[in-house]
């Protein structure tokens, strides 16, 4: 393992609490790792406890005093979502970083939940929606804490069709499909970060995107998968922009970082475009979104 990465991990995070969406394997995975590594402590947000706990093998082997524990996660599941929720709620009063890490990328066939939410949305978007609901009273009680919503670059071609989100009336398209929750993850990061400013507390909501970083799942998937296997970076690399997104001082609210040439670089702010930053689109999803989960974050002032 590469411990070169850790020269500018200065940030002391002892007694801070972080939720790692997907923490137990690719960058989540090395997120878990170098939040632990600063002293924080860890709940590791993934589907299987047993993956979870092979995780936390892991990262002791490197650092053996870490501070972490599992606790289930199915993000396209509001049962799941719920009972993660409460689970978390039981154990911890504050919450200091939610890195919205999980997702999944380019499936190769259209593929729902059982509420009928085509998976990419439901999983990339709409479970971290949910999740951040759930979690929202304990975020805004936390004096300076983050959500870090991952996005990418793949936003850019991509449009939200309201009128069919779960791909019921158009061809499926799995980077088109794909593309649609990215350009959601950051809809939903401009939107949330009015909420905070609503409720007059210090609570920013960021975003990150890794360029192309050689995680078992890019590697194992599509046009993504062929790329990775050939020109992506190491995890290490990747992860650096969200975990820049998650401690770094003195950030503005709602930024998105990502390596400065794209792929490659370090991270470096990125400016956004096109419907990302129209405000009556992120209110438009956020309207949706609450309708379709069917929960409704606390009223404030922010709608456009």
């Amino acid at each position: 393992m590469n411990r070169q990465r850790n020269k500018n991990s200065t940030q002391d995070l002892a007694g801070k609490i972080a939720v790692v969406t997907g923490g137990s394997t690719g960058l989540g995975f090395q997120s878990t790792l170098e939040l632990s590594e600063r002293g924080a402590h860890v709940v590791i947000a993934c589907r299987s406890f047993e993956k979870g706990e092979a995780a936390i093998t892991r990262v002791s082997q490197h650092v053996p005093n870490a501070s972490l524990e599992v606790i289930p996660l199915n993000l396209t599941s509001h049962k799941s979502i719920h009972q993660f929720a409460k689970a978390f709620h039981n154990s911890h009063s504050r919450l200091d970083i939610l890195l919205n890490n999980a997702g999944v990328v380019n499936l190769k066939e259209l593929a729902h939940t059982a509420e009928g939410w085509e998976m990419h949305f439901a999983t990339n978007h709409l479970g971290h929606f949910l999740l951040t609901g759930l979690l929202f009273e304990t975020l805004v009680a936390t004096p300076d804490a983050r959500v870090v919503t991952v996005s990418s670059g793949a936003y850019k071609a991509a449009k939200m069709h309201f009128d069919d989100l779960h791909w019921q009336k158009r061809p499926y398209a799995r980077i088109g499909s794909y593309g649609e929750s990215k350009l959601a993850n950051l809809l939903f990061m401009f939107a949330l970060q009015r909420r905070f400013e609503a409720a007059g507390v210090s609570a920013k909501s960021m975003s990150a995107h890794p360029g192309l970083a050689a995680t078992e799942r890019q590697q194992s998937i599509g046009i993504g998968g062929w790329l990775s296997r050939v020109i992506a970076r190491p995890v290490e690399f990747g992860v650096r922009p969200q975990m820049m997104a998650a401690t770094e001082p003195g950030l503005v609210a709602c930024s998105i970082l990502g390596p400065r040439f794209g792929l490659w670089g370090r991270p470096t702010p990125a400016k956004l475009s096109g419907q990302a930053v129209d405000v009556s689109i992120q209110e438009k999803l956020w309207a949706i979104s609450e309708e379709l989960t069917g929960f409704q974050y606390p009223k404030s002032n922010s709608a456009a």
